[in-house]
């Protein structure tokens, strides 16, 4: 596979978070509500709210059918939580093409808040959009500690298609750090 990975671990992703939560704390930034777009800005919404001591909801929008297969940017959940007058804190895992980020700040602007901040761990610099927060920029394809089982099983998926055997596959998931466990996971459970 020619693409570049970066696979943050739990100590990594927990730092990043708390250097963005002191960023936010630094401005002074007064945040009556934190909204995650499910399902990349669960973990990172779940931090921040302990980070900030803000509460926090959610909705789900989709966007990705497979690694770097971006399907149509839609919402799939929607939001139960009033935001009339409200200033908002916008999280997701990483700001990749963008359009999630665009998409989610025009349906929450239907919900009249008073101002829309956003956040994600991750930027990317060809992103339409650039968060008013986040920790670091990669090109790279962000693999996440909360997901081995999604990522994985797309590895299996992409590499079967370019033809590689299964021996070839696992050698390069291993070569990721990801564990035999995990691979055995899915081999048993999805990749058949």
């Amino acid at each position: 596979m020619a693409i570049e990975f970066l696979l943050p671990t739990w100590t990594l992703y927990h730092s990043l978070a708390r250097k963005l939560a002191d960023k936010i704390l630094i401005d002074r930034l007064h945040i009556d509500e934190i909204i995650a777009i499910s399902r990349g800005g669960l973990t990172l919404g779940h931090i921040l709210t302990d980070l900030l001591r803000v509460p926090i909801s959610t909705f789900t929008i989709q966007s990705y059918t497979d690694i770097q297969m971006k399907g149509e940017v839609k919402i799939t959940k929607p939001l139960a939580t009033p935001l009339d007058g409200k200033t908002i804190l916008l999280v997701d895992d990483v700001a990749d093409s963008g359009k999630t980020m665009k998409r989610a700040i025009e349906y929450l602007n239907m919900f009249s808040p008073k101002k829309i901040y956003t956040l994600t761990l991750y930027y990317k610099p060809h992103s339409v959009y650039k968060p008013d927060y986040f920790a670091q920029t990669t090109s790279a394809w962000v693999s996440f500690p909360y997901e081995p089982t999604e990522m994985v099983l797309n590895l299996y998926k992409s590499m079967r298609k370019e033809g590689k055997s299964d021996a070839e596959i696992q050698k390069f998931i291993l070569s990721l750090h990801y564990t035999q466990e995990e691979i055995d996971f899915v081999k048993k459970h999805y990749a058949k």
